[in-house]
């Protein structure tokens, strides 16, 4: 019995030491895990400000790198920009100045073709206003152009620049004086004038025309319906020659250009029209200058041909006239007897002769005198007067 409850107090004892352990086992174990997650949680803690501030350290660092590199890329571009830019101004200036250069470039391009398409009429520099080269624009000139391009006929012939009918309708436009009805009649003047050419209207004033036409001006006619146009169209008329057939340049067909036509054809052809016309008159003063000197050089040089001709020729009638009394000195009394005409014909002699008669001897100083050898073997080789006589008996 003791010895079962001594048994029964032993297990009563251990078991409640069991207990006690477990408990504090189990508190332990607890406080262990505590510690663990605590520590856990401290180091994660750690690691997320050590993260953080290395983020926050990297991003700095970062933004810093960035700040230079754009502190340095704005520096470069303030050097850069304070030697190449230039202010608004000057650019605008310089665009205007590339786009002028351009348009210059393809004018000059343009003018350089139509210079290519010159032709001529005779000596007179010719242009068509049905050209396709004068009509990739918006001045009409093939329908209605044929008033500035007769003029620039005239300004390129009477100038020897050339001007095309282009650049004169361009310019008649912007004046007013041009459109794509056609030309006013006052344009003919006021082209002539702002290329420096003189003008004066003729009316229909035939003999004032033929005397432009022969002074060497050129004279540009409107024409109204007939032969050259159904309504109203400018031709120039070039020259008159001396039947008084008139050489046109009709700006509107080659064909008609190929003839010449009576002045006064021309005339009757014409329209009314004011400002002058229907026909002015267009000149250079430079080249009436030009050719006035020309023509005053041809006539001084002319003259001094004609006085040494007049000085040389009687210098031979005064050789001729001595020449004469001298020889009738010499005759001899039967020479005396004999006409002038009949004692200067010779007969020619065999051989060299011993001339007796004082002929031979005048006749070779005369023509000394006058430079002639004709006259100078003649009297080395014929017999006149008594000589003439003599040769003619012993031939008989």
């Amino acid at each position: 019995m003791r010895r079962k409850v001594m048994t029964i107090a032993m297990a009563t004892f251990f078991a409640g030491m069991m207990a006690f352990c477990d408990v504090d086992i189990i508190a332990a174990e607890e406080n262990v895990v505590t510690e663990a997650t605590t520590e856990t949680a401290i180091i994660s803690t750690t690691e997320e400000v050590t993260t953080e501030q290395n983020q926050s350290e990297l991003k700095n660092n970062t933004t810093k790198v960035e700040n230079k590199v754009t502190i340095s890329k704005k520096h470069k571009k303030d050097k850069n920009s304070s030697r190449r830019k230039r202010p608004k101004s000057k650019e605008r200036y310089y665009k205007k100045k590339k786009i002028a250069e351009k348009n210059v470039d393809s004018k000059n391009e343009i003018i350089k073709k139509q210079k290519n398409q010159k032709e001529y009429i005779g000596d007179y520099i010719y242009f068509n206003q049905t050209d396709s080269i004068w009509n990739n624009n918006n001045l009409s000139l093939r329908s209605a152009g044929c008033g500035p391009t007769a003029v620039a006929v005239c300004i390129s012939n009477l100038t020897h620049k050339f001007v095309s009918p282009v650049t004169v309708a361009g310019w008649a436009k912007k004046e007013g004086y041009y459109s794509s009805s056609g030309s006013l009649h006052s344009a003919i003047p006021a082209m002539a004038s702002h290329w420096n050419l003189q003008c004066r209207g003729l009316y229909k004033n035939e003999k004032e025309i033929e005397r432009a036409l022969r002074s060497g001006h050129m004279v540009v006619g409107l024409m109204g319906p007939g032969y050259f146009t159904n309504g109203g169209h400018f031709i120039l008329l070039l020259t008159i020659n001396k039947k008084g057939m008139v050489e046109v340049a009709d700006v509107g067909s080659r064909v008609r250009s190929q003839k010449t036509y009576d002045l006064a054809f021309i005339i009757q052809n014409s329209k009314i029209a004011d400002a002058g016309g229907p026909f002015w008159e267009i000149w250079s003063n430079k080249t009436d200058g030009n050719n006035h000197k020309k023509q005053k050089r041809k006539n001084k040089v002319h003259n001094k041909v004609i006085k040494q001709s007049d000085d040389q020729n009687k210098n031979k009638e005064e050789i001729i006239r001595k020449f004469y009394l001298n020889l009738q000195i010499d005759l001899t009394d039967f020479e005396k007897e004999i006409p002038m005409d009949e004692l200067l014909i010779g007969i020619k002699s065999q051989g060299i002769q011993d001339h007796k008669s004082k002929i031979n001897d005048h006749l070779k100083e005369l023509g000394n005198q006058l430079n002639d050898e004709k006259i100078v073997q003649v009297s080395e080789t014929y017999s006149f007067g008594m000589d003439a006589m003599q040769l003619h008996k012993e031939r008989t």
